[in-house]
């Protein structure tokens, strides 16, 4: 029998919040589910908290050879039986009306095949919000930028992904679901939900070093993907150039921003022609990423502002008046100090 949802956790040694976790899906409003878990050749105790676990909704698939995220989450899609797919990791906790509102979305949208929503940072010092875009054509633009779902909140239509044949691939190891939403959103509607539904763990078991800088690598191999559909012909150092642009993490100078401004409309130019995204939804996010890299050139001084007003990007921004004030204010407040 066909349960309406499958919660797919994959765990490999992750005896610390497993038992929070699972309590979380188990107090989800939604009851008709199952939660299959993916033990990945764990060596803790991870196998002994699941079992003492009674609900008949719980369902343990054990490997007892290492298959990594994505071997687990291939297995997992596999053996799902529900109609829906809901992703969960093992340190997560899901609020508790969380299948409940994406079930009822995706029962009234049948046309979409993925749904994500934000989440809300906690084990750290931040309790910020990650917000990702919302609205199907904003979502396909920022995939020039980075991922446009939050993954443990996501929520995938299995009979599409199932027709597309739509599995993560491993060899994009740290960013494996961003490659496949990328293709994903070739083959179907997808969608953000603009609130909060997950409390995403941070602490110090999360990604080395070595993995950031693999995630870069990864992400600018998913992104130069797109810029070959632009028929953007690009080097590597401008490719290093977009991703440091677009995570805000170029040190700003005069020369600086103007590349950015160049690059960013060489961007726009290309989709007008190109007609790979919607161009009103491109505009957005560009003009998000010149924004903020205007915000952090205000030190440059009040030039800035009158850089950012004048730019495409900036035209039509409903925001844009704030904008540029909030430059103004920057450049003022680098003046004084």
């Amino acid at each position: 029998m066909n349960q309406t949802v499958t919660v797919l956790m994959p765990v490999h040694n992750g005896a610390a919040y497993l038992s929070e976790a699972i309590d979380s899906i188990l107090r989800q409003s939604l009851r008709d589910f199952e939660l299959l878990i993916v033990d990945d050749a764990s060596t803790d105790k991870s196998v002994a908290i699941i079992e003492r676990y009674k609900d008949p909704r719980i369902r343990l698939l054990r490997s007892s050879e290492r298959l990594k995220l994505s071997g687990a989450l291939n297995l997992g899609l596999n053996h799902a039986r529900g109609d829906y797919v809901a992703r969960m990791d093992s340190d997560d906790v899901s609020l508790p009306r969380r299948l409940e509102i994406q079930v009822r979305y995706m029962n009234r949208h049948p046309e979409i095949g993925m749904c994500g929503a934000w989440i809300r940072y906690f084990g750290g010092p931040s309790r910020a919000v990650l917000k990702r875009p919302v609205g199907c054509e904003e979502i396909r633009a920022f995939s020039l930028v980075d991922t446009p779902f939050a993954h443990p909140t996501v929520m995938l239509r299995r009979s599409m992904m199932d027709q597309h044949q739509l599995r993560f691939d491993g060899s994009y190891y740290p960013t494996e679901d961003f490659e496949l939403w990328t293709r994903a959103m070739r083959c179907f509607p997808v969608e953000n939900l603009p609130q909060v539904l997950l409390q995403y763990r941070v602490h110090g078991w999360s990604l080395t070093g070595s993995d950031w800088t693999k995630m870069d690598e990864q992400a600018i191999r998913i992104i130069a993907r797109q810029f070959q559909a632009l028929g953007i012909v690009i080097t590597p150092d401008t490719l290093r150039f977009h991703r440091e642009l677009c995570m805000g993490r170029l040190s700003m100078s005069a020369e600086t921003l103007s590349k950015a401004d160049a690059w960013l409309e060489q961007i726009r130019v290309a989709n007008a022609q190109a007609h790979v995204f919607d161009p009103d939804a491109l505009t957005v996010v560009l003009g998000d990423v010149w924004f903020r890299a205007c915000m952090h050139s205000s030190h440059l001084g009040l030039w800035v502002a009158k850089r950012y007003a004048d730019s495409n990007l900036a035209k039509g921004n409903q925001t844009k008046i704030r904008n540029r004030l909030i430059i103004t204010l920057g450049a003022i407040k680098a003046m004084v100090t």
